[in-house]
């Protein structure tokens, strides 16, 4: 009915246009008769369309979305660069399985020349074999671009170990010092010949960083003359590593003196060493025991200490580690161990030479302290004020 009302209005129109009207004169008639619309003019008018609403704008051609490096294990790092995208502009960035949602989102701000840089990480919920991408969008552009394949690989550990001392009879303490494990698993220790299998004497867990430090005893069954090694070995994405040769001595490697000796540790700094040669503290320094000779009579952790505090080089020869006790003048008060702490009481002057050797100074006095059985806690005195008071703040907190 619409289509047949739009058709006699059509016609009406049209007569109207090519009839004069009465009572006008031939002038009048001919500007009545050019003002009239056209029949196409009617037709347009009367099938216009309303205008189109405004529509996101197509991303540019050129917009990119790339990320570097293209595989590792979960975890890694990842940098993700745009170009070509609409100068300062807020873009989301979404990483996730490719063809699949993005698993988390970020917001990034594009600069003026039409750039942005983000870093990501691959969740650790990654597993191998498995194609990550980043995908960017923004508001007012579509659609989405997405980056080039992240390909996600196995974690390679390839585990060492360190041990200290290297020789000893049975029944000697051996440090044990591995890295480069995976972190936060429990890992077995245990003793062998060189290119054969070990037995497992003790079990340890390795923290954040893949690190384990602990001790075992050699036991009984190793005999004077033998070789023997020490292995770390992870079940977790398996990672094993083998020490250097540890050899078995007799029980008395020296002739009887009128008084005799033992090997005890002091402990001296790897500067900036970042815990590669021993337990990491402070300054991003290391902690490494060295073995040194104290009268078999005297109690062990009073002659440790005087034997430390004896040393007034900066560097320790032959071992070439820092001594950041060095300046001060200490002597030993008194050594008590009383349910398992250990009070130290020191006399004399505290010379340090920079806030990095305030935990310096702490854990060479505590570690040489501690070592011995027994002994879980320590305090240490210096002219009966306690040892932290003494100390400032310290390096700040990493």
């Amino acid at each position: 009915m619409q289509g047949i009302s739009r058709m006699m209005t059509i016609m009406l129109l049209i007569l109207a246009a090519v009839m004069p009207l009465s009572g006008c004169t031939p002038d009048q008639e001919e500007a009545r008769v050019t003002q009239t619309p056209t029949p196409s003019q009617v037709m347009e008018a009367t099938t216009a369309t309303p205008t189109a609403t405004a529509t996101p704008q197509p991303t540019s051609p050129s917009s990119t979305v790339t990320i570097f490096p293209t595989s590792g294990p979960p975890g890694t790092k990842i940098t993700v660069k745009g170009e070509g995208w609409p100068s300062d502009a807020e873009i989301q960035v979404g990483v996730g399985q490719k063809e699949a949602s993005a698993e988390a989102s970020y917001d990034a701000h594009i600069t003026a020349d039409g750039t942005f840089t983000k870093t990501l990480i691959i969740p650790m919920s990654a597993e191998p074999g498995q194609q990550w991408v980043v995908e960017g969008t923004t508001e007012t552009a579509s659609p989405k671009i997405v980056s080039n394949e992240f390909q996600v690989i196995e974690q390679e550990y390839h585990g060492t170990v360190e041990i200290s001392p290297h020789s000893g009879p049975s029944g000697t303490t051996v440090r044990v010092m591995g890295q480069d494990f995976p972190p936060d698993k429990r890992v077995e220790i245990g003793v062998g010949r060189p290119h054969s299998e070990y037995d497992v004497v003790t079990m340890a867990e390795t923290d954040s960083e893949g690190h384990v430090d602990t001790e075992i005893t050699m036991p009984d069954f190793v005999e004077p003359g033998d070789e023997w090694v020490i292995v770390v070995a992870a079940e977790y994405r398996p990672a094993k590593a083998v020490s250097e040769v540890f050899d078995v001595t007799t029980a008395e490697t020296t002739t009887p003196s009128p008084t005799s000796t033992v090997q005890t540790n002091i402990y001296l700094v790897a500067v900036g060493d970042d815990g590669q040669r021993g337990k990491r503290f402070g300054c991003n320094d290391s902690l490494v025991p060295v073995q040194v000779q104290i009268d078999a009579d005297a109690d062990p952790a009073t002659a440790a200490l005087n034997k430390l505090l004896s040393i007034k080089d900066r560097r320790h020869e032959p071992s070439g580690l820092y001594n950041a006790l060095y300046q001060s003048d200490l002597s030993v008060e008194e050594v008590r161990i009383t349910d398992g702490e250990a009070v130290v009481r020191l006399s004399g002057s505290l010379m340090l030479g920079g806030v990095c050797d305030e935990p310096r100074v702490e854990e060479q006095l505590r570690q040489t302290v501690r070592q011995y059985v027994g002994v879980e806690e320590v305090s240490i005195i210096i002219d009966d004020t306690p040892l932290k008071d003494l100390l400032g703040q310290g390096p700040p907190e990493e």
